[in-house]
This record gives C-alpha cells, sequence and structure tokens, in this order.
C-alpha cells in the first residue's frame, strides 16, 4: 500500500509502537493482579513452575536467617511441624509480609509483590518434613502447614 503523508509511521513503526503500548499495558494489568493476592485469599500454589521461583526468591532473601534447607539458623526451623507464627499458608503469608521486627524478621512488603510472598510461602510449605541434617530444635506450637 502507498503512504502518503511523509510523517506517517511505516507498518514496522506502526507495529512497533502498538507492541510498546501494549507491553505498558500488560505490566500494568500484572501490577493489579498481583496486588489482588493478599492474607484472606492466598492460596498454597503447587506447579513447578511456581515453586521454582519461590526457592530463588527464598534463595536470595531467605537462606541468611533460615539455612539453605530451611533448617533454621538465626531465624527458626521452617521443615518441621512447629510454628512460632502459625503454619497455614495465611499465616505465613502474613508473616512474610509485615515480618516479626522485635524477633529482627524484616518485613518483605516493600520489596516483594504479593505474587511474590505468595510464590516463597508456598516454597516455605513445601518444605514441611523434609527433616534436614542439624536442623533447629522445635520452637513455637505444633501446626502442620497449609
Amino acid at each position: 500500500y502507498h503512504l502518503t503523508p511523509d510523517n506517517s509511521l511505516s507498518q514496522d513503526e506502526e507495529y512497533t509502537t502498538e507492541v510498546k503500548i501494549a507491553e505498558k499495558e500488560k505490566e500494568a494489568y500484572m501490577k493489579k493482579f498481583a496486588n489482588s493476592v493478599n492474607e484472606d485469599n492466598v492460596k498454597v500454589l503447587t506447579a513447578s513452575a511456581d515453586l521454582s521461583e519461590g526457592s530463588k526468591i527464598y534463595a536470595t532473601n531467605c537462606v541468611a536467617c533460615h539455612g539453605d534447607k530451611g533448617q533454621g539458623g538465626v531465624g527458626p526451623n521452617l521443615t518441621d511441624k512447629f510454628w512460632l507464627h502459625g503454619g497455614s499458608i495465611k499465616n505465613i503469608f502474613h508473616t512474610i509480609t509485615v515480618g516479626v521486627p522485635e524477633k529482627g524478621m524484616i518485613s518483605w512488603n516493600k520489596t516483594l509483590n504479593p505474587i511474590q510472598v505468595q510464590k516463597v510461602a508456598s516454597f516455605i510449605v513445601s518444605l514441611q518434613g523434609t527433616n534436614p541434617a542439624g536442623a533447629k530444635e522445635p520452637q513455637g506450637t505444633e501446626e502442620l502447614a497449609q
């Protein structure tokens, strides 16, 4: 087809422009979607891709206090059935989100979006019963992670 005005876009330029607009709209949608997860509606994720991402988030942010296998260290053991702040997905999500400042755990809601918190919380639930060597002694109340 023919382009008449000198300032009109070619098909390639128009396509590129439309793709950039769509990417920005998708990013805005994803941010909105990520914020729709909260401690009232959070669910345990079991898909391997979600748990893999949760594992990466854990390795980046949680290992220093909870150990590379969740065995505990400065922070409590995450692999046994004892929990200081509850072992349900809702409790774990809440604890990660708001932290426990008096115990030295920061709130992660400024660093991680709710979807990321859900993924790392789901990964923590998956650690239940793994019994790694050298695990810290039980602390808190007995409650299976769920």
